[in-house]
Order: C-alpha cells, then sequence, then structure tokens
C-alpha cells in the first residue's frame, strides 16, 4: 500500500523530464521569458500544469522572479542562472531547481550545492527533525568554503499548496518538526560565497501572486478577474503574464494592486542575497512512503 498519490508521481516524473531539458536549453542568448515559456509548454505536453510560475534567478537574484511579456533579458557567458519550477497535476504539486552556468568560476559552488542536497536527502528519514537536516547542509557548504542562505528553506507539499507547514531550514534550528511517513516535501539548499551576507531581502520586482481568500468585491470586473484565477489556480501561485492577454497588461496591473489591497491576493517580492554575491540552489521534492523515501523529481 502507498500513501503517495499517483498524481505526484506523475509530476514527479514530468518534472524530472522538463528539468533534463531546461539544463540543455539554457545558453547565452536565451531569454528569460523565452525560457519560461519553454518550461511551461513542455509540462502542458506532458499533461501537467505549472505549479508555481517559473522563477528566473542570475547571480543575486535568489527567487520570486517571473519575466513578464515586456522582459527582454537574455543569459550571459558569466551569469549564474537558477531556474526553479514546479508542476501539479490536480492540485498534488512537485517542486525543482537547477542552477546553470558556463563561468568555471562558479563550479566549485555548484559542486558544494548538489552535494549539499545529496547529505540533506541522505538524512530524511522519519522522525528525523528538520533542523537537524539543516545542520548537515551548513555542514557540508562550510567544508567546502561557503556558507547556505538562512532565510530561506525546504517545505512540505500539500494539495493546492507549495509551502505547507513544516520548514527545512538550511542551518540548524533547534525545536523543529519531525519528519512523517506520508509527508511529501522539497529540500533546496541555497548556497553562497563564504563571504557573503548570507541572508535574502526583498527587491523591488513582484511578479508572482496567489489568492489568499476568495471573497465577492462587489465590483463585477474585478470578480470576473479573481473568478478566472481561482478557477484555474485555487490557491497555487500565478503570475500577470498568464492573464495578460486576456484582460491587458495596465489592466491585470491594477486589478492586482486592488486584490492586494484588499487582502485577497498577495505577493511576493523577488528576493536577493543582501550582499549581492551569487547563490546557486538544486531542490527535490521527495515523499516518506511505507518502504521509506521517495525521490518524486
Amino acid at each position: 500500500m502507498t500513501l503517495v498519490p499517483e498524481q505526484y508521481r506523475r509530476a514527479g516524473r514530468i518534472t524530472n523530464d522538463v528539468r533534463t531539458l531546461v539544463k540543455s536549453f539554457v545558453k547565452p542568448g536565451v531569454g528569460y521569458l523565452e525560457t519560461c515559456v519553454y518550461v511551461e509548454k513542455e509540462i502542458a505536453a506532458r499533461g501537467g500544469r505549472p505549479a508555481f510560475p517559473t522563477g528566473i534567478g542570475v547571480g543575486d537574484v535568489t527567487a520570486h522572479y517571473a519575466p513578464q511579456g515586456d522582459d527582454r533579458l537574455t543569459f550571459k557567458e558569466d551569469d549564474l542562472i537558477k531556474v526553479d519550477f514546479g508542476v501539479h497535476i490536480d492540485g498534488y504539486v512537485t517542486d525543482t531547481a537547477a542552477t546553470v552556468t558556463f563561468n568555471p568560476g562558479y563550479r566549485d559552488l555548484l559542486d558544494a550545492t548538489e552535494s549539499a542536497l545529496e547529505v540533506a536527502i541522505g538524512a530524511a528519514k522519519r522522525e528525523t527533525r528538520t533542523g537537524e537536516i539543516g545542520r548537515l547542509v551548513y555542514r557540508e557548504a562550510s567544508q567546502r568554503g561557503f556558507r547556505t542562505i538562512e532565510n530561506l528553506t525546504g517545505h512540505t507539499l500539500d494539495r493546492y499548496v507549495v509551502h505547507a507547514g513544516k520548514s527545512i531550514p538550511n542551518i540548524y534550528v533547534p525545536g523543529m518538526q519531525s519528519l512523517k511517513r506520508g509527508d511529501v516535501f522539497a529540500i533546496e539548499p541555497f548556497l553562497t560565497p563564504k563571504s557573503a551576507a548570507g541572508y535574502v531581502v526583498d527587491g523591488p520586482a513582484q511578479t508572482i501572486f496567489s489568492v489568499v481568500v476568495r471573497k465577492r468585491t462587489g465590483a463585477r470586473e474585478l470578480d470576473e478577474f479573481a473568478d478566472a484565477i481561482w478557477n484555474e489556480r485555487k490557491t497555487l501561485p500565478f503570475t500577470p503574464r498568464w492573464y495578460s492577454e486576456r484582460f491587458g497588461v495596465a489592466k491585470v496591473n491594477e486589478m492586482l494592486k486592488q486584490l492586494v489591497k484588499k487582502r485577497l491576493v498577495r505577493s511576493y517580492p523577488t528576493l536577493v542575497e543582501a550582499s549581492g554575491n551569487p547563490v546557486a540552489q538544486f531542490e527535490h521534492t521527495m515523499a516518506l512512503d511505507e518502504d521509506g523515501l521517495v525521490i518524486l523529481t
């Protein structure tokens, strides 16, 4: 008997296939937006849907940047590029990330980040406190001459929920919850140079949003927009680009401002490393099934 719904396994297979393609697709000269559209197309072609907007993090940009329709940025030879995406099947979510670079100077950072993820996966067992996993990630990073981002964590997943309940830190935190049988979770070490601040702060861009609560506003156009989001996403994150063709770019941005002001929708600011240092990230989604750990992605 399995504790992991088949939808998680299907989403995991799609995620794994698309991550492999992305590593080959990302090259100097390729656009940020072009990459996101490619990821979404490949997810859909395999019968999945994006669990959240594909994130592109270059250099010190660490999370929550989703290019919009007017984005003209392209990857450069010296870039350190993080691609963070997820897949859902009927609300069952998987989450992954990989870092790509063409600059050999970043090789040690990438190797250390992948190694930290492997160490964390090896420790992910039933009744393990998540803070202990963070201790091992931090130790692996330190031994290799790097440090972790202290205010970003892995997380459990639930149906239509990307960040559910438990956190899996990248430093030691006492008193954290334990992993349990049936938990589905993502582990995602973020590593940066030893000289970096080692934490992220909010950047100016806000390109990812999610519905907090579904309530009528009494404004027909605003309610139609909110209904469209809810019917397609429930509480899963979305990006304005997905609705701009239907409603218009300026109108979408204005309606989102109103929904955020009414606290019906929340925004996720782009996160950047506080001292401007580059950050690498690798991530897998896994589950604790009856027979132990299953890596879904």
